[in-house]
């Protein structure tokens, strides 16, 4: 009888044959998740899973889509879109002639279009271009579709519901305004090159799920790309402990200013 492999076993294969870097997650926090998922589908060890993995493509769907934790609503905490809509885009609009806005992990697409929404109602959705990122292929399609359920949208005013979306058979579909503002696109973090020099970045409820060596590289990869003057939006529940490392001052709670 085969001994089955210890997590860090898993880790080392599982890059060598899907090319993502499971190390760079919390381990207790990544290692919990995948047992879980083991147990539901009856998987003793690492190897049983990774075989699973390599021979059924549906499954190896399920996994990776399984990895990245997709929450997401549209205008999710109010207080960091009324900062969006009264202060920062404004002031962005007024330093630039266009805007590049990043939405880093965008998982399904409603914080982005969110994003275009605010644009639209300060009339300067032609100035600005979104490219929205994420590496689930399962919720970029959602994303590209744009139809949500209702309860995506309870912290949507019924007056931008009525101006933006359309309801049908399968939900709400945004505008095709909208829709077209927005380019979705395939993109590993860790690997792929940011998408422009950007004047907005957000990545929020993102690298809370990473360790602190690799929320250090992206902070520094997103302020590189960031251009002076521009900001950079994180989740809630994340913190930048030394901002003037990466060339960033702390506006707001979970808004950073590029020095």
């Amino acid at each position: 009888m085969v001994e089955g492999w210890d997590y860090e076993e898993f880790k080392r294969r599982f890059y060598q044959k899907m090319g993502l870097e499971l190390d760079r997650y919390k381990d207790k926090q990544m290692e919990r998740r995948i047992r879980q998922l083991m147990q539901r589908e009856g998987k003793a060890t690492f190897n049983e899973l990774m075989q699973y993995i390599l021979e059924d493509e549906k499954f190896k769907e399920k996994f990776m889509n399984y990895l990245t934790i997709n929450t997401s609503e549209f205008f999710r905490d109010g207080k960091v879109f009324a900062s969006l809509q009264g202060e920062i885009l404004p002031r962005l609009l007024h330093s630039f002639q266009s805007l590049f806005i990043w939405s880093a992990g965008c998982s399904i697409g409603a914080e982005s279009y969110s994003i275009a929404i605010l644009l639209d109602q300060l009339r300067a959705l032609h100035r600005a271009r979104i490219v929205a990122t994420d590496i689930d292929e399962k919720a970029l399609s959602i994303a590209r579709k744009g139809v949500y359920q209702e309860k995506l949208l309870d912290n949507t005013g019924p007056h931008l519901i009525n101006k933006y979306f359309t309801k049908n058979k399968e939900g709400l579909a945004i505008s095709e305004k909208l829709r077209k503002a927005v380019d979705f696109r395939s993109h590993n973090l860790f690997v792929d090159p940011v998408p422009g020099r950007c004047h907005l970045i957000l990545c929020r409820n993102v690298f809370i799920y990473f360790k602190a060596d690799t929320q250090a590289f992206l902070l520094e990869k997103f302020s590189s790309n960031l251009e002076q003057g521009g900001f950079l939006v994180i989740g809630s529940a994340e913190y930048i402990s030394n901002p003037g490392r990466y060339r960033l001052k702390k506006l707001y709670p979970t808004i950073y200013e590029k020095l």
